[in-house]
């Protein structure tokens, strides 16, 4: 298990509050809290995210370091009322 884990959020302003007007602030911030404490073996976790065709999307890339090579992907998918986490 990593002693720290460093996490990069590249979302905006804009591509934030687009997304929270869809899912609605709780259901956002628990799915970023769910992405950035899974699996706690990687030390660097990437967010990004966006709406795509309507559907908002987050995409957490987990790395043992920054520039390292990516380890694992789960991508937080919205399904009407919650989001739905697959890899």
């Amino acid at each position: 298990m990593a002693e720290q884990r460093t996490i990069d959020m590249f979302l905006d302003a804009v591509t934030t509050h687009q997304i929270r007007e869809i899912t609605g602030s709780q259901r956002f911030y628990e799915a970023l809290g769910y992405l950035t404490s899974w699996n706690m073996t990687y030390s660097y976790v990437r967010i990004t995210g966006g709406t795509y065709c309507g559907n908002p999307e987050l995409i957490a890339t987990y790395k043992d370091e920054a520039d390292g090579g990516v380890c694992y992907q789960i991508g937080a998918v919205w399904h009407d009322d919650h989001f739905g986490f697959h890899s």
